[in-house]
């Protein structure tokens, strides 16, 4: 078998142990038509990399990540430019091109915010990588982004939201501290252009993903830690994610909530739960609202979104996906006006 061959098998091996897959071995005999013997040679080179690791059970290896730890020091350090073409892009070199430009962005996007809005005292940046995707942590020591939140709608509003409202804040974008000078999309467009992206501080946690969500809970995290995944062979273009958002001359006009998350995965029931949605709406000329994992509504949130709203948005047009038959005939008797798009 010829080196790319190898390679491509190997790759697959990994892939298959990675997904944990327990006919690993039968699989790649079958793909690349090699026998039991050659598919655990290449067991044993990759053990012999660091690539993989035995560690017995039912799934009897383990893939492995090589680590990178950068530490800022935020007396001196400013540019999440400089640091991440000094630090970070050389470990991504290999990459393809739009693999490595939409790190670019994302690494520099989240940087940016430990740097201008968390008032850390220290900022890790953490690199895991291995053949088949690259993981980016960036973790600060910071007053937290959900307690930056909360102090911010204290000054504004005089309300002090929970940490899972301050989290909802964040997902259709465009929500920032500081206005002045940041248009608060870094967040929402990290988190589309990312396989799996999610941010924890103290016990909440933000992820667009339901399947990200299964870390909810666990050890009280003091600060911020953003946590991103990229497969290595992503076919996802920086230019075309953003466009499905931006229109050339409006700027940012379309969104997308995933509507479980939203809630902290209640199902909403309330017209001050449809209100605190359609604030986070009301700059935007379309939103996606996506009702997977949301099993009822209540009559009351149904009316608000869809028929008082109605007159007070008269400009942002709500589409509705995945939504349950209990879901959608809910919405449709409130005014949801499109049920080909449900």
């Amino acid at each position: 078998m010829k080196k790319a061959q190898r390679l491509e098998a190997e790759k697959f091996l990994l892939q298959q142990i990675s997904d944990e897959n327990p006919d690993f071995v039968d699989a790649t005999m079958e793909k690349f038509s090699v026998s039991r013997s050659t598919v655990y040679n290449y067991i044993n080179t990759l053990q012999d990399n660091g690539e993989l690791e035995r560690v017995g059970g039912s799934m009897p290896y383990r893939v492995l990540y090589k680590t990178a730890r950068f530490t800022v020091d935020t007396t001196r350090e400013h540019s999440e430019d400089r640091m991440f073409s000094r630090d970070i892009a050389p470990l991504l070199a290999d990459l393809p091109a739009n693999v490595q430009k939409i790190w670019r962005y994302a690494f520099t996007a989240m940087m940016n915010n430990a740097l201008e809005h968390a008032r850390a005292s220290a900022i890790v940046a953490v690199v895991n990588r291995n053949r088949l995707c690259t993981i980016v942590g960036i973790l600060d020591n910071g007053v937290g982004i959900f307690r930056r939140i909360q102090q911010d709608r204290k000054e504004a509003s005089g309300e002090v939201p929970t940490p899972a409202e301050a989290a909802s804040l964040l997902y259709a974008g465009g929500y920032t501290t500081a206005p002045e000078t940041h248009a608060g999309e870094g967040i929402f467009f990290t988190s589309r252009l990312m396989d799996h992206f999610a941010i924890r501080s103290d016990l909440q946690l933000f992820t667009p993903n339901e399947e990200d969500a299964d870390d909810e809970g666990g050890e009280r995290f003091r600060g911020t830690a953003v946590q991103m995944a990229l497969n290595n062979d992503s076919t996802r273009e920086l230019g075309e994610v953003m466009g499905k958002y931006i229109d050339p001359e409006e700027g940012f006009i379309r969104t997308e909530i995933p509507v479980a998350r939203f809630f902290g995965g209640d199902f909403p029931v309330s017209r001050s739960e449809a209100r605190r949605l359609l604030a986070v709406l009301e700059d935007f000329r379309e939103a996606e609202l996506d009702f997977a994992g949301v099993e009822e509504v209540g009559r009351d949130f149904a009316h608000e979104l869809f028929s008082v709203a109605a007159g007070q948005y008269p400009t942002l047009r709500l589409r509705v996906i995945n939504a349950e038959p209990l879901v959608a005939n809910a919405l449709r008797r409130a005014g949801y006006s499109a049920p080909r798009d449900i």
